[in-house]
Protein backbone atom coordinates (compact mmCIF):
# COMPACT_ATOMS: atom_id res chain seq x y z
CA UNK A 1 0.00 0.00 0.00
CA UNK A 2 2.88 2.35 0.77
CA UNK A 3 4.11 1.84 -2.54
CA UNK A 4 1.21 1.85 -4.09
CA UNK A 5 0.51 5.58 -2.57
CA UNK A 6 3.99 6.96 -3.43
CA UNK A 7 3.66 5.85 -7.17
CA UNK A 8 0.29 7.47 -6.90
CA UNK A 9 2.16 10.50 -5.74
CA UNK A 10 4.25 10.76 -8.04
CA UNK A 11 2.03 10.31 -11.14
CA UNK A 12 -1.34 11.81 -10.26
CA UNK A 13 -0.11 15.18 -10.87
CA UNK A 14 1.66 14.83 -13.77
CA UNK A 15 -1.88 13.41 -14.85
CA UNK A 16 -4.03 16.44 -13.86
CA UNK A 17 -1.32 18.50 -15.41
CA UNK A 18 -1.50 16.69 -18.96
CA UNK A 19 -5.28 17.10 -18.65
CA UNK A 20 -5.55 20.60 -18.05
CA UNK A 21 -3.34 21.10 -20.37
CA UNK A 22 -4.85 19.54 -22.85
CA UNK A 23 -8.23 21.49 -22.10
CA UNK A 24 -5.82 24.69 -22.20
CA UNK A 25 -5.03 23.94 -25.86
CA UNK A 26 -8.60 22.80 -26.58
CA UNK A 27 -10.11 26.23 -25.63
CA UNK A 28 -7.59 28.17 -26.98
CA UNK A 29 -7.75 26.95 -30.57
CA UNK A 30 -11.95 27.41 -30.19
CA UNK A 31 -11.41 31.32 -28.81
CA UNK A 32 -9.11 31.79 -31.58
CA UNK A 33 -11.48 30.52 -33.83
CA UNK A 34 -14.22 32.09 -32.74
CA UNK A 35 -12.48 35.43 -32.97
CA UNK A 36 -11.49 35.20 -36.26
CA UNK A 37 -14.30 34.45 -37.43
CA UNK A 38 -15.90 37.53 -36.11
CA UNK A 39 -13.01 39.10 -37.73
CA UNK A 40 -14.12 38.42 -41.20
CA UNK A 41 -17.75 38.74 -40.42
CA UNK A 42 -16.64 42.46 -39.58
CA UNK A 43 -14.52 43.29 -42.15
CA UNK A 44 -16.98 42.23 -44.48
CA UNK A 45 -19.47 44.22 -43.24
CA UNK A 46 -16.97 47.26 -42.29
CA UNK A 47 -13.96 46.97 -44.33
CA UNK A 48 -10.53 46.57 -43.11
CA UNK A 49 -9.76 47.91 -39.29
CA UNK A 50 -7.19 50.26 -40.54
CA UNK A 51 -9.92 52.25 -42.64
CA UNK A 52 -12.37 53.01 -39.92
CA UNK A 53 -13.12 50.64 -37.11
CA UNK A 54 -9.65 50.04 -35.35
CA UNK A 55 -9.98 53.72 -33.71
CA UNK A 56 -9.99 52.89 -30.09
CA UNK A 57 -10.56 50.05 -27.75
CA UNK A 58 -14.17 50.87 -27.41
CA UNK A 59 -14.73 50.86 -31.24
CA UNK A 60 -13.14 48.25 -31.71
CA UNK A 61 -14.82 46.13 -28.43
CA UNK A 62 -18.43 47.56 -29.92
CA UNK A 63 -18.01 45.54 -33.52
CA UNK A 64 -16.68 42.42 -32.20
CA UNK A 65 -19.61 42.84 -29.47
CA UNK A 66 -21.51 42.17 -32.72
CA UNK A 67 -20.69 38.67 -33.88
CA UNK A 68 -20.13 37.51 -30.32
CA UNK A 69 -22.33 35.38 -28.15
CA UNK A 70 -23.23 36.33 -24.93
CA UNK A 71 -21.23 39.33 -24.38
CA UNK A 72 -21.07 39.99 -20.65
CA UNK A 73 -19.51 43.09 -19.76
CA UNK A 74 -17.04 43.64 -16.58
CA UNK A 75 -18.62 46.41 -14.70
CA UNK A 76 -17.04 49.87 -15.55
CA UNK A 77 -14.36 48.84 -17.85
CA UNK A 78 -12.34 47.29 -15.27
CA UNK A 79 -12.81 43.69 -13.76
CA UNK A 80 -11.91 40.80 -15.99
CA UNK A 81 -7.66 41.01 -16.14
CA UNK A 82 -6.93 43.88 -14.00
CA UNK A 83 -4.61 43.77 -10.81
CA UNK A 84 -6.54 46.11 -8.36
CA UNK A 85 -6.03 43.51 -5.27
CA UNK A 86 -3.30 41.48 -6.55
CA UNK A 87 -0.30 43.68 -8.08
CA UNK A 88 1.52 40.54 -8.95
CA UNK A 89 -1.16 38.27 -10.37
CA UNK A 90 -0.09 36.97 -13.59
CA UNK A 91 3.33 34.96 -13.71
CA UNK A 92 5.38 33.67 -16.69
CA UNK A 93 6.08 30.30 -17.26
CA UNK A 94 9.12 30.13 -14.76
CA UNK A 95 6.77 30.49 -12.54
CA UNK A 96 7.80 34.90 -11.71
CA UNK A 97 5.07 36.72 -10.59
CA UNK A 98 4.59 39.54 -13.40
CA UNK A 99 3.70 43.43 -13.05
CA UNK A 100 1.19 43.92 -16.04
CA UNK A 101 -0.18 47.06 -14.69
CA UNK A 102 -3.39 46.41 -16.50
CA UNK A 103 -5.28 48.09 -14.05
CA UNK A 104 -3.96 51.51 -14.96
CA UNK A 105 -5.29 51.31 -18.19
CA UNK A 106 -8.60 52.58 -18.65
CA UNK A 107 -9.15 52.96 -21.95
CA UNK A 108 -9.36 49.09 -22.36
CA UNK A 109 -12.27 47.17 -22.90
CA UNK A 110 -12.99 44.02 -20.93
CA UNK A 111 -15.74 41.23 -21.25
CA UNK A 112 -16.62 38.23 -20.95
CA UNK A 113 -17.85 35.75 -23.63
CA UNK A 114 -20.21 32.86 -23.65
CA UNK A 115 -18.04 30.06 -22.24
CA UNK A 116 -16.46 32.13 -19.52
CA UNK A 117 -13.08 33.44 -21.37
CA UNK A 118 -12.16 36.69 -20.02
CA UNK A 119 -10.89 39.35 -22.73
CA UNK A 120 -8.97 42.31 -23.01
CA UNK A 121 -8.84 44.50 -26.19
CA UNK A 122 -6.19 46.48 -25.80
CA UNK A 123 -3.91 49.39 -27.35
CA UNK A 124 -5.95 50.27 -30.22
CA UNK A 125 -5.54 52.47 -32.75
CA UNK A 126 -6.83 53.84 -36.26
CA UNK A 127 -2.91 53.73 -37.88
CA UNK A 128 -2.21 50.36 -36.99
CA UNK A 129 1.17 51.26 -36.82
CA UNK A 130 2.06 50.17 -33.34
CA UNK A 131 4.92 47.47 -32.64
CA UNK A 132 6.52 45.99 -29.56
CA UNK A 133 9.05 43.86 -29.21
CA UNK A 134 6.92 41.63 -26.29
CA UNK A 135 3.90 41.89 -28.47
CA UNK A 136 3.03 42.31 -32.56
CA UNK A 137 5.04 44.06 -35.25
CA UNK A 138 2.55 47.07 -37.03
CA UNK A 139 -0.76 46.00 -35.10
CA UNK A 140 -4.24 47.05 -35.51
CA UNK A 141 -5.27 46.22 -31.38
CA UNK A 142 -4.25 43.37 -29.00
CA UNK A 143 -6.88 40.81 -27.84
CA UNK A 144 -5.53 39.39 -24.52
CA UNK A 145 -7.69 35.72 -23.44
CA UNK A 146 -7.83 34.26 -20.29
CA UNK A 147 -9.20 31.02 -20.92
CA UNK A 148 -10.47 29.86 -17.99
CA UNK A 149 -11.05 33.53 -16.20
CA UNK A 150 -10.83 34.03 -12.50
CA UNK A 151 -8.80 30.96 -11.70
CA UNK A 152 -5.38 29.78 -11.67
CA UNK A 153 -2.64 29.01 -13.05
CA UNK A 154 -3.30 32.83 -14.40
CA UNK A 155 0.00 31.99 -16.54
CA UNK A 156 1.41 33.44 -20.08
CA UNK A 157 1.33 30.45 -22.05
CA UNK A 158 -0.94 28.71 -20.02
CA UNK A 159 -4.23 30.05 -19.59
CA UNK A 160 -3.56 33.38 -20.54
CA UNK A 161 -2.49 34.29 -24.63
CA UNK A 162 -2.54 36.88 -26.91
CA UNK A 163 -4.07 37.68 -30.37
CA UNK A 164 -2.77 40.74 -32.84
CA UNK A 165 -4.90 42.51 -34.91
CA UNK A 166 -3.13 44.07 -38.40
CA UNK A 167 -4.74 46.24 -40.86
CA UNK A 168 -5.04 44.05 -43.60
CA UNK A 169 -7.78 42.31 -41.06
CA UNK A 170 -5.78 39.37 -40.13
CA UNK A 171 -6.11 38.29 -36.66
CA UNK A 172 -2.65 36.16 -35.75
CA UNK A 173 -1.91 34.12 -32.40
CA UNK A 174 0.69 35.86 -30.62
CA UNK A 175 4.28 34.73 -32.05
CA UNK A 176 3.19 34.11 -35.12
CA UNK A 177 4.82 37.32 -36.73
CA UNK A 178 8.42 35.59 -35.94
CA UNK A 179 10.12 33.50 -37.78
CA UNK A 180 12.29 32.26 -34.63
CA UNK A 181 10.54 30.34 -31.60
CA UNK A 182 9.69 33.12 -29.33
CA UNK A 183 7.51 31.24 -27.07
CA UNK A 184 9.88 30.40 -24.01
CA UNK A 185 11.27 33.71 -23.72
CA UNK A 186 8.41 35.96 -24.29
CA UNK A 187 5.15 33.54 -23.11
CA UNK A 188 3.14 35.95 -24.31
CA UNK A 189 3.72 34.53 -27.85
CA UNK A 190 3.00 31.08 -27.10
CA UNK A 191 -0.75 31.42 -28.81
CA UNK A 192 1.01 30.75 -31.98
CA UNK A 193 3.20 27.49 -31.15
CA UNK A 194 0.27 25.99 -29.25
CA UNK A 195 -2.26 26.48 -31.93
CA UNK A 196 0.48 25.39 -34.69
CA UNK A 197 1.23 21.97 -32.87
CA UNK A 198 -1.79 21.53 -30.91
CA UNK A 199 -0.01 21.06 -27.85
CA UNK A 200 1.84 22.92 -25.38
CA UNK A 201 5.09 21.38 -25.65
CA UNK A 202 7.10 23.26 -23.58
Amino acid sequence: MVIIGVIAALTVPTLMNKTNNQEFVAKLKKTYSTFAQATNLIISNEGLPKDNWATSDEAVYQQYKKYLNNVKECAGGTGCMNQLTDTYRYKNLQGNNISTNWNKQTSNRRFIVGDGVQVMIYGSNAACSLSSNNWADNYCSLIWVDLNGEKKPNTFGRDVFMFALKGDGKLIPGGCDRKEDVCLTVNEKCACKVIREGAMNY
